[in-house]
């Protein structure tokens, strides 16, 4: 037993190191790191769910069933379905209802007068042997012509005159044109030697040369009609087309409890794909979950790689969009045991709207209804309720101020399903109940999504670090205790701090940039300053500078540490990485110029390094965090002007924003010159309205203020 564990494990070695050596460690983790690697498996992780997820969903109950027992259990119909079975024997039915079609053939009718024309010939010519007995003659006429023809006939055939020879010729002739013009089938043969014989009855001659023409006429008639299959088919399968397919509709009963089975039902069970072990209808079913699958997936994925490539390059959220399109189908098929109208689709669309974009989610809303209504059972309804509710609260959501509106979507979009279900019934002429409770369904559907999405949204968001506007606009609450504490204990830098947020979410809107992100994150930038507040001027209350005591180099230290500081507590704080970065790039690498000023005038012997007065940055990444780094800069910069006026102030902000491009602080983010015009004019609009000069009060005014104080 030793040795054999021992073999084991030297077998399990050697297979490793043949691994090590077939794909070493750098490979395997190159792989798995590649981005496109891991997009290849995400996307396949989605197409193998959502296929599997469809092909349940469709796979309907199976029977197994025997011939000759009696049923336990009634058998009905789990979706819509052709009963191939009961079309195929209407549609059969239909072609044997389809007469034959004959075509009259006058060629047949000019044989047989030919073949009758050719019999007295033959006769006439026997008549002539003037050598054999008439005896003979009989004999002969009766091998080569027909023994179906009286020997008194023949006697009376070779008798006959030449005359009278013609003559019968003439009228078996006539009789039979007249005869087979109406056209002889095989069928009616026997009926037409009748008529022949009813014929001849009625001619006035005598009777042995009646008996004559009758015989012959008898032995040469034959039918005249030819059958046309072409005619005939094409008929029956107009008559076949014509049948309308036998439906199997959903809840209808295909065979009934008590029923003896017999083959014609185990066939119409099998053509429905409802009988046990029959793998070729779940193959049917697999390979059209592959072939929907494949398109919902592939669309999506072609929709997000080719109108948001900054989404497709995010390997994070095109997790988040696949987990929330699947959880949203998951949930739906979880609820639907209680009504199809009650999916939460519009939860998934919301979510993706909020999470990642409000057009990305427009794309899955698609996927998902699409889907959905085929995992509800194919059924159109379904699809447009379920899109229509989807897309409804993407439109909700494309932008959030408060929570409640989260709230406000659910009754929206509860509305909109209560509508668009009772229009849909109605044009089905549902009845009232069915309305009512089918529309309620609709109405709890909107409220329940609603409540999924405020339940879900804050664990996606701290699962996956991404900052929703819902998140923002709590961290906006000066409720926040960062905020809080940033209001008491460096009031001068929280109330900066709020002026700059309005000026960034001024020039933000200016440039279609984030205004929301902007203004937040401006709240944020500079809580560095909570660690030493009063060695910031806007902190301080007196005359008092504690630089004046400080070395330019140890100044430089301590203004520049507010970011290092504002990183750790932000990360002590908890707050998101979309905030963190503003407190990193706000400065970028800026220059403190008076303290670097301030080195150069007391430095006699060598020139001061200009690095250390500079920030670590990095410089702004994102157009929001340039927007407010100059907004941090106009406003210490116009605060500190003395008689502001509109023309100075703006004046002053274009220099900073010329100064901040010269230096190199804006080359790492995307605003063009343009853009930075349209700040430039959003500054100074809010800018002046803040720092105006004070206007001058008329004379009488002033005496007026003068008593009132006296008063007072």
């Amino acid at each position: 037993m030793r040795s054999l564990t021992r073999s084991t494990y030297r077998i399990w070695g050697d297979c490793a190191a043949m691994m090590n050596l077939a794909f070493p460690n750098k490979v395997v983790k190159a792989v798995l790191n590649n981005s496109m690697f891991q997009k290849m498996v995400l996307g396949l992780f989605f197409f193998a769910v959502l296929t599997t997820m469809i092909f349940f969903s469709s796979l309907p109950q199976k029977y197994d069933v025997k011939v000759g027992e009696v049923l336990q259990e009634s058998i009905t119909a789990r979706k819509d379905a052709i009963n191939t079975i009961a079309t195929d024997k209407l549609q059969q039915a239909a072609a044997d209802a389809v007469p034959k079609k004959y075509t009259l053939n006058h060629t047949i009718t000019l044989e047989v007068k030919n073949h009758v024309e050719d019999i007295l010939n033959y006769v006439k010519e026997v008549r002539n042997r003037d050598y054999l007995e008439d005896e003979d003659k009989v004999q002969l006429l009766t091998e080569k012509i027909s023994e179906d023809i009286s020997k008194e006939s023949y006697t009376q055939l070779i008798s006959m005159s030449d005359t009278s020879l013609k003559e019968l010729e003439t009228v078996i002739k006539a009789i039979i044109e007249t005869v087979m013009e109406e056209g002889v089938k095989e069928d009616s043969l026997e009926r037409t030697k009748t008529y022949v014989i009813e014929e001849f009855k009625s001619l006035k001659l005598p009777d042995e040369l009646k008996s004559i023409g009758e015989e012959i006429a008898l032995l040469t008639i034959k039918p005249n009609m030819v059958y046309d299959r072409e005619a005939t088919e094409k008929q029956q399968q107009e008559a076949m087309e014509a049948v309308a397919p036998v439906r199997v509709f959903p809840n209808q009963v295909l065979i009934e409890k008590g029923t003896v089975i017999t083959a014609e039902h185990k066939e119409m069970l099998k053509e429905l794909g409802l009988l046990a072990r029959d793998t070729k209808a779940n193959v049917s079913l697999l390979m059209g979950a592959f072939c929907i699958s494949g398109m919902l997936a592939g669309t999506l994925a072609f929709a997000v790689y080719r109108f948001h490539r900054d989404v497709y390059n995010n390997n994070v959220y095109l997790i988040l969009l696949v987990l929330i399109i699947l959880s949203t189908l998951v949930i739906s098929l979880g609820v639907k045991t209680i009504s199809n109208y009650l999916v939460p689709l519009a939860a998934g669309s919301m979510l993706i709207s909020i999470l990642i974009n409000p057009e990305i989610a427009i794309f899955s809303s698609f996927t998902m209804s699409i889907a959905i209504g085929i995992m509800l059972g194919s059924d159109f309804l379904f699809t447009l309720v379920a899109l229509s509710g989807a897309v409804v609260g993407v439109f909700c959501t494309a932008k959030v101020s408060q929570r409640s509106d989260l709230t406000k979507a659910g009754g929206i979009i509860g509305g909109v399903n209560f509508l668009l279900i009772t229009g849909l019934l109605l044009l089905n002429n549902g009845t009232f109940l069915e309305i009512l409770r089918q529309s309620s369904w609709g109405m709890i559907s909107g409220i329940f999504s609603s409540i999924l999405t405020i339940g879900t949204l804050p664990f996606l968001e701290n699962a996956f670090g991404i900052t929703s506007a819902v998140k923002l606009l709590e961290l906006s609450n000066p409720n926040q205790l960062l905020l809080r504490k940033l209001m008491l204990d460096a009031p001068g830098t929280y109330h900066h701090s709020i002026i700059v947020g309005n000026l960034a979410e001024a020039g933000a809107e200016a440039v279609g940039a984030d205004s929301l992100l902007a203004r937040v994150g401006a709240n944020y930038h500079d809580i560095g300053k909570l660690k030493r507040p009063y060695f910031f001027i806007e902190n301080q209350l007196t005359s008092d500078n504690p630089h004046d005591k400080l070395s330019p180099t140890l100044s430089a230290l301590i203004i520049t540490s507010h970011v290092k500081d504002g990183l750790e507590i932000a990360q002590e704080y908890r707050l998101p990485s979309s905030i963190t970065a503003f407190i990193a790039q706000h400065h970028g690498t800026s220059l403190l110029s008076f303290f670097y000023n301030k080195a150069m005038d007391e430095s006699s012997e060598k020139k001061a390094d200009e690095t250390t007065y500079r920030y670590e940055g990095p410089k702004p990444q994102t157009r929001e965090t340039a927007i407010v780094m100059l907004a941090d800069c106009a406003e210490a910069a116009v605060r500190s002007m003395p008689n502001p006026t509109a023309g100075k102030i703006e004046g002053l902000i274009r220099q900073i924003i010329k100064d901040k491009l010269a230096d190199g602080q804006l080359d790492e983010c995307d605003l063009t010159l343009k853009d930075l015009d349209k700040v430039a004019l959003a500054f100074s609009r809010v800018l002046t309205g803040i720092f105006h000069t004070r206007i001058e009060y008329p004379d009488k005014l002033k005496e007026l203020e003068r008593k009132d104080s006296n008063h007072g």
